[in-house]
C-alpha cells in the first residue's frame, strides 16, 4: 500500500472531493450537496406552502411572525458513482515506473472519492486481474489500494480503446481513463464517443514518461514495439528524434482539441511529476478536484 501513496498524500486525499459539472445522481446518498431540495438536516431556505404540502413541515415559528405559511427546504444529498479505467497493455506495462505511477493514480482518484462517500469502481482493461466493483464509503480505501497494488497486466497485445468497449459502465456519474494513448487516434475517437454517449463526466488522462516524451538513445538500436513485438532498426539521431518529437506532439494535440470539442476533460502527465503535483496543481487548476 505504501508502494502507491504515502500517508501523508491519503490525509491530503481526504480533504477534497472530485468534482462533476453534470453531478448525475447516484442510486443511493452520498456526502455531497446538490442543488435540488430533499431531506438532509442542512438548511436550504424556505418556500410558500402548497395545498398539497404535508403540513408537518410548515414551519410555525415563521408563521406566528408573518401570519403565512412556510415550508423549510434542505439541500439533498447525493453521491457520484465514479469508473476508473487503467490501461493495460504493454505500452502502459512494460516501463515499470509508467506501470506504478498509473496505478498510483488511480488509487489516489479512487481514495479521494471514497473517503468523500462516493461509489468507486475499478475496470483494469487487459488484465486477468478481475474489476473493483463498486464499493462506498471510507472502510473501503485500503483494499481499492491493495487491489490496485496487486493488478497485473496480462502478456497477450489488447488495444486498450477497442478492449474498453466492451467494459462500459452506462450508470457512472464521472469516468476516468487513465492510459498513455498511443493507439491509433481513430480508435481513441471511437471509443471516447462511446463512452460520452452515456452522458456522464468523461475526464481523459494521458500518462507518459520522460522518455517517451524526450528520448536520449543515441546511436544504431534495434527497437521492439511493445504491443506487436515487431524489431524496427533505426540510427538515432537528432534529425530523427525532433520527427518522433513532432509526431508525438500532433498525436497528443489531435487528443486534445477533439476533446475540448466534444467538453471531454484532457490532461497530461509526465510520470516524472509526483502524485501531489498532479492531483492538487494540475486537475485542480483544471477544476477537476475540489
Amino acid at each position: 500500500m505504501k508502494e502507491l501513496l504515502t500517508s501523508t498524500l491519503m490525509y491530503r486525499l481526504t480533504k477534497h472531493q472530485l468534482q462533476s459539472r453534470k453531478m448525475r445522481r447516484g442510486h443511493h446518498k452520498g456526502g455531497r450537496r446538490s442543488a435540488r431540495s430533499g431531506n438532509s438536516l442542512e438548511f436550504s431556505d424556505f418556500r410558500n406552502y402548497q395545498p398539497w404540502d404535508d403540513l408537518r413541515l410548515i414551519d410555525w415559528n415563521v408563521y406566528a411572525r408573518t401570519s403565512k405559511h412556510y415550508i423549510k427546504r434542505y439541500l439533498d444529498e447525493q453521491e457520484l458513482v465514479v469508473s476508473l479505467y487503467i490501461d493495460c497493455s504493454n505500452s502502459m506495462t512494460t516501463l515499470p515506473k509508467k506501470w506504478m505511477f498509473a496505478k498510483g493514480l488511480a488509487a489516489a482518484l479512487g481514495y479521494m472519492s471514497l473517503s468523500s462517500d462516493d461509489r468507486v469502481g475499478v475496470f483494469p482493461i487487459g488484465s486477468d486481474s478481475h474489476p473493483f466493483m463498486y464499493k462506498k464509503g471510507k472502510a473501503f480505501s485500503n483494499r481499492l489500494i491493495f487491489y490496485l497494488a496487486g493488478v497485473k497486466p496480462n502478456e497477450a497485445p489488447i488495444h486498450f480503446s477497442e478492449t474498453i468497449q466492451k467494459m462500459i459502465q452506462p450508470n457512472s456519474s464521472v469516468s476516468i481513463l487513465i492510459s498513455d494513448l498511443l493507439e491509433p487516434l481513430k480508435k481513441i475517437e471511437t471509443a471516447l464517443k462511446k463512452l460520452q454517449a452515456y452522458k456522464q463526466e468523461l475526464y481523459v488522462i494521458q500518462v507518459l514518461t520522460e522518455e517517451e516524451m524526450i528520448p536520449d538513445y543515441q546511436g544504431d538500436l534495434e527497437l521492439i514495439d511493445s504491443e506487436t513485438k515487431a524489431f524496427l532498426n533505426v540510427s538515432m539521431n537528432s534529425s530523427i528524434k525532433k520527427q518522433y518529437q513532432s509526431r508525438l506532439q500532433e498525436h497528443t494535440e489531435y487528443i486534445r482539441k477533439f476533446c475540448h470539442m466534444r467538453g471531454i476533460g484532457f490532461i497530461q502527465c509526465n510520470t516524472a511529476s509526483s502524485l501531489d503535483e498532479v492531483i492538487f496543481k494540475e486537475l485542480s487548476s483544471k477544476g477537476w478536484v475540489e
